[in-house]
């Protein structure tokens, strides 16, 4: 095959039994001259939804959330001035965030309502565990919009069978999206292995082969070109280790048995329990900047948990109890249950857990650089919600939102800020702006999912 054939007609690697791995950005495959580049970059988005609320000062809780003042924000305060509050967790991105606090859901709330109004921000037809949004989510929006027919990666972190699970991806006209919990079936998908042999599925499962070696052939090809820039051979070689590392770690996590019985067990290795679920994000976070870094997709949901999230997280060594009973600061999903005595901590504790989540998220996209320099943590933005403001009473006013990556230099970071009224419709208009999305006028999104209350968070435009 011609190495120049490859790189300009494909742009992927293909192989054995149909697997197609991506290329990560090459200088070989830009358009040339600065312009041209920077036009053809294209911009990626992630959601990370966490449940339960966060302890930022509602009610008579002390703020351990947010940096302690408004304004510019950089490591050095973070990590040392506010060495306490969840946001020092991420001191190390400080010049890449955007905190904001201040918006409320407009149309629904709590753990029912509170994912929709988090990634739809419309308004919503049914009720309770029913309700659905009336339009699509942001995700599938921008996807629609930018690369149609390409869906995103919905993907979902924890147990199922719960009191609410799928409710923060929807199609047109509000219809769900069923995240996967499974890392290696969302594996399997992004290097084309859904009709492969069963018996090579399982040589790899059991780690006794890789993808890499069924694109060999496609891969000899590609580094025998010698325009191939030492960095472009950095690149491939990351993008390759990634590819081993998923199957390893995924396999790992999901077990060698690939059915449902073993994802369900309780023997420590299933993609559901709890002792893996930091585990199990961190994952689904491989998986979302290894196909970003491949552009296979340009946008991905995650939702951590359950709607009222039983995660049963381990702080200083022990397992506490269910996280939706200590958001409730009782032994119970209601209003009666013997008192958690350190409640409030043990829930700051699990915020934290949740920023090193978000903080993997982009060391992820950050390990990737980008031909004309910046990584993909720099040409994405990315968002960390949750689906209720607090632990009591999981209102929906005061919803905290960190943006992560400036789109290109679209955004601006480095800062932190508290709107006085909006809904959070503002941030998804500002995501679906960043990302590329325009009017048919050519004007930026400013009424995605709620027209009565449009506009943008002006304070994020650069």
């Amino acid at each position: 095959m011609n190495s120049q054939k490859l790189v300009n007609r494909r742009l992927v690697l293909r192989g054995i039994g149909g697997v197609a791995i991506g290329l990560p950005m090459l200088d070989i495959l830009q358009p040339k001259g600065a312009a041209a580049q920077a036009a053809a970059r294209p911009v990626y988005s992630a959601l990370m939804l966490q449940q339960n609320g966060a302890i930022q000062g509602n009610g008579d809780d002390d703020d351990l959330f947010w940096p302690t003042t408004t304004g510019a924000i950089d490591k050095n305060m973070l990590a040392q001035r506010d060495a306490k509050q969840t946001m020092s967790e991420l001191a190390d991105y400080a010049d890449k965030l955007a905190c904001v606090g201040g918006m409320d859901f407009h149309y629904s709330s709590n753990h029912d309502g509170g994912p929709i109004a988090a990634s739809c921000g419309s308004p919503v037809r049914g009720e309770s565990t029913d309700q659905l949004p009336t339009t699509e989510s942001v995700d599938v929006f921008i996807a629609n919009a930018m690369t149609p027919g390409v869906e995103p990666l919905t993907l979902y972190a924890g147990k199922k069978g719960t009191f609410r699970d799928d409710a923060f991806s929807f199609n047109k006209g509000g219809v769900l999206r069923i995240g996967d919990n499974n890392p290696f079936n969302v594996y399997k998908r992004l290097v084309g292995m859904q009709g492969m042999d069963p018996a090579m599925v399982d040589k790899i499962a059991q780690r006794r082969l890789s993808v890499n070696d069924l694109v060999r052939a496609d891969l000899k090809a590609l580094l025998s070109r010698t325009d191939l820039s030492k960095e472009d051979r950095e690149r491939l070689d990351l993008h390759l280790t990634s590819v081993r590392e998923l199957e390893m770690s995924s396999t790992d996590v999901t077990g060698p048995a690939l059915d449902e019985a073993a994802l369900m067990s309780v023997d420590g290795k299933a993609a559901t329990d709890n002792a893996n679920m930091e585990k199990v994000v961190r994952l689904f976070f491989d998986l979302i900047a290894f196909a970003f870094a491949s552009n296979r997709v340009r946008t991905a949901s995650l939702q951590v948990g359950g709607c009222n999230d039983h995660t049963r997280y381990t702080i200083n060594g022990v397992v506490q109890p269910p996280y939706h009973y200590i958001s409730h600061r009782i032994q119970s999903d209601g209003d009666d249950g013997a008192v958690i005595e350190n409640a409030v901590e043990l829930h700051h504790q699990i915020d934290r857990i949740h920023a090193r989540m978000f903080k993997y998220l982009l060391d992820r996209l950050s390990a990737y650089t980008l031909p004309g320099g910046g990584t993909l943590l720099d040409s994405s933005i990315n968002l960390w919600v949750n689906s209720v403001s607090d632990g009591p009473p999981h209102s929906g006013d005061n919803v905290p939102h960190v943006f992560a990556g400036n789109a290109n230099g679209f955004l601006k970071m480095g800062q932190h800020f508290k709107i006085q009224k909006g809904y959070t419709n503002l941030a998804l208009n500002t995501i679906a702006t960043a990302c590329g999305v325009r009017k048919a006028d050519g004007n930026f999104i400013d009424d995605f999912g709620d027209t009565s209350s449009p506009g943008l968070l002006t304070q994020l435009i650069a």
